[in-house]
């Protein structure tokens, strides 16, 4: 397994996972590992994970391919240590609400929709500049592309830059993945039992600890099971 350091960078407003608080809306201070491995696969043009039909993802259908990165999180490049991230002011969002299905507002197998209305509601993006650090890990030596769409409707633009000075192993996983999706139980069993500084259940899918700072014991998180 090879591991490479990237340092990702949000360079158009960013609008991903949103934390709400009242009449606002805000994204995360992290991205995700699951909404990284789907962009990539976008940008390769591999996998068709468009279902019409779908009201979920199917999260096993990652596994197919044998590269993870793991959660971007906004770190210091020096000192390792978490940052905070900086928002754009809050915007108000005038948005179209309640067509179900292919624009028709009726889905066709329970014959019923919703009638449309104006939904209005504040909204902030990242700013452009916020700078994350995350592990590229895979089978084989890939080339990463130097950008990568992210975010809600893939909107949000994010500049990829490997990094030399990788000794310093600072790594955030999600325990969600390596239960849930790649369904190792005894990594899984051996990660929770460490005392380790960051630990956030932010939403079902994203479990967040770190930090990991073994490289073997990152890599052995996302090796095959054959191997």
């Amino acid at each position: 397994m090879r591991a490479v350091k990237l340092k990702l960078t949000n360079i158009s407003p960013l609008n991903y996972y949103y934390s709400q608080g009242g009449q606002l809306e805000r994204p995360s201070t992290f991205i995700g590992d699951i909404a990284l491995k789907y962009s990539m696969l976008h940008q390769l043009g591999l996998g068709n994970f468009f279902d019409a039909g779908s009201y979920q993802p199917n999260y096993s259908e990652l596994t197919g391919y044998d590269f993870w990165f793991t959660v971007a999180m906004p770190l210091n490049d020096s000192t390792g240590q978490l940052m905070g991230v900086d928002f754009m002011k809050p915007i108000i969002r005038n948005t179209m609400h309640g067509i179900d299905f292919n624009g028709s507002n009726v889905h066709p197998e329970i014959n019923a929709g919703s009638s449309l209305y104006k939904n209005f509601y504040m909204q902030q993006y990242l700013k452009p500049g916020n700078k994350f650090i995350a592990y590229f890990i895979s089978e084989k030596e890939m080339d990463l592309p130097p950008v990568l769409r992210v975010g809600t409707g893939k909107g949000g633009l994010i500049k990829v830059e490997k990094v030399r000075d990788d000794n310093q192993i600072k790594a955030y996983v999600n325990l969600y993945t390596i239960r849930n999706i790649i369904r190792k139980t005894d990594v899984y069993d051996k990660i929770s039992k460490m005392t380790l500084p960051y630990f956030e259940h932010i939403t079902l899918p994203y479990i967040i600890v770190g930090p990991i700072e073994d490289l073997r014991i990152l890599t052995m998180i996302y090796e095959r099971s054959d191997h």
